[in-house]
C-alpha cells in the first residue's frame, strides 16, 4: 500500500484541484452573469418554469375596468341599446378604420429614424457614442429621449441625466434600447382623442408600463428579445389611440355625441388591436411582431408576453387609481408568471412614485 502513495496522493491531489477550479470557474461565470442582468436592467433569466397560461377573460376583464376608469364610466356599466346616432357614429369609425388609403392620420408615418436606430442598438459593436450622435441629430428625439430617461418607470437614479451620451453610458445597451422606441413613439400619441389630454396621458402612462413588462417577461421568461417585445407594446397602446382619434372625428361632426364615451369602448375592443397589427405592417415591422399584434392570431411567445405586460400595465393603473390593492394585482398576476418574475414585473410597472409618469405626449 506504501508503495502506491507516490502515484495516488498526487493524483488525488490534482482531481481535487480541478473539481475546486471548475467550482470556482462555474461559481464566477454565475456572478458575472448576474451583474450583466443587472447592468441591463432586466430580471436575470430564469429556467422555463412552465406558469400558466394567461386568461384571455382575465385581460379584458382588467383592460376594460381601466379604459372604463379612463373614460369616467361607472365599473357597473353595461353597454345599454345603441341609439341611431351612436350606430352612425360607430359605423363610420369602421369605416374610416378599414379604408385601404387610411390616412396619416389613423396609421401615422414610420418614424424617421427607426430602421437605423434598431440596426445600431442591435449591433453589439455600436459604441455609445456612436448611437448618442446618431439620436443626437434629431433634436426632437433628443429631447423625448432625455424626459422618458428621467421619467419614474425609467429613472435609475435622483439626479436628472442632462446628456444623451450620459444615458446611454448609464442604462447601457438594453436600457437605451427600450427607452429609444418609447421616445420614437411618444410624437405620434397626441392629445387630439374622444377623451382629451387626460386620456390621451392614460393611454401614453399604459402603453410605456406595458411594453416595459413584455420586453422584461419576453427576455426572462420566453427567451425572447425584449426590443422587439417593447415595440409590439408600444404599438398596441398606439392602435388604442388612433381609435380614439377616429371615435373623435366621427362625434365631431354629430354635435350630440360630442361626449359618448360609450361609443369609444367598444370601438377600442372591436378595431384596436387589427389597427396595431395594420400600423406595424406599414411600418415595415418584422413579421413577428405583426403576428403578436393580429387579433385572434396563432398563439407565440411574443404575443404571451404582450399579454402579460398588458395585463401588468392593466392591474398596475387600477392600483393607481385605488380600484385595486397591491396584494389583489400580485395575485391576479401570479396566475400567468412565477412569483418571482411576477414581482419583478411589479416593480417595473409600479414604480414607488407613481405620480411621477412619464410626460404626456404633445
Amino acid at each position: 500500500m506504501h508503495a502506491l502513495e507516490p502515484v495516488i496522493l498526487p493524483a488525488v491531489a490534482a482531481a481535487l484541484l480541478a473539481g475546486c477550479a471548475a467550482w470556482w470557474m462555474g461559481r464566477r461565470r454565475q456572478v458575472t452573469q448576474r451583474a450583466h442582468a443587472a447592468e441591463a436592467g432586466a430580471v436575470a433569466p430564469v429556467a422555463p418554469a412552465a406558469p400558466s397560461p394567461l386568461d384571455s377573460t382575465l385581460l379584458a376583464e382588467m383592460r376594460q375596468r381601466f379604459l372604463r376608469a379612463g373614460l369616467g364610466l361607472e365599473a357597473a356599466y353595461v353597454e345599454g341599446p345603441d341609439s341611431p346616432e351612436l350606430r352612425q357614429a360607430a359605423d363610420a369609425v369602421a369605416v374610416a378604420l378599414e379604408r385601404a388609403d387610411l390616412s396619416q392620420r389613423y396609421i401615422p408615418r414610420r418614424p424617421r429614424l427607426l430602421p437605423q436606430l434598431i440596426q445600431s442598438v442591435n449591433d453589439s459593436t455600436a459604441s455609445a457614442r456612436s448611437i448618442a450622435r446618431l439620436i443626437g441629430s434629431d433634436p426632437v428625439l433628443t429631447a423625448n429621449l432625455l424626459r422618458i430617461a428621467n421619467s419614474a418607470l425609467y429613472r435609475l437614479q435622483q439626479q436628472q441625466l442632462r446628456s444623451i451620451e450620459r444615458a446611454v453610458t448609464l442604462v447601457g445597451n438594453e436600457g437605451i434600447r427600450q427607452i429609444i422606441s418609447a421616445a420614437l413613439v411618444q410624437p405620434v400619441m397626441n392629445p387630439q382623442d374622444h377623451g382629451g389630454s387626460r386620456f390621451s396621458q392614460r393611454m401614453w402612462d399604459y402603453s410605456l408600463r406595458m411594453a416595459l413588462a413584455a420586453a422584461d417577461h419576453a427576455r426572462s421568461v420566453e427567451r425572447e428579445d425584449g426590443f422587439a417585445a417593447q415595440l409590439a407594446g408600444l404599438l398596441r397602446g398606439l392602435g388604442m389611440v388612433m381609435v380614439a382619434r377616429a371615435t373623435a372625428d366621427a362625434c365631431s361632426q354629430r354635435p350630440l355625441l360630442a361626449s359618448a364615451p360609450e361609443l369609444l369602448l367598444p370601438l377600442l375592443e372591436r378595431h384596436a388591436p387589427a389597427l396595431a397589427a395594420r400600423i406595424a405592417r406599414e411600418w415595415q415591422l418584422p413579421a413577428d411582431i405583426v403576428a403578436a399584434l393580429e387579433p385572434n392570431g396563432a398563439a407565440s411567445s411574443l404575443a404571451r408576453s404582450l399579454d402579460v405586460g398588458e395585463l401588468a400595465a392593466a392591474l398596475s393603473m387600477l392600483c393607481q387609481d385605488q380600484q385595486l390593492d397591491e396584494d389583489q394585482a400580485l395575485q391576479l398576476l401570479a396566475s400567468c408568471v412565477p412569483g418571482h418574475v411576477g414581482g419583478w414585473l411589479w416593480k417595473r410597472v409600479h414604480p414607488d412614485d407613481p405620480a411621477a409618469n412619464a410626460p404626456a405626449a404633445s
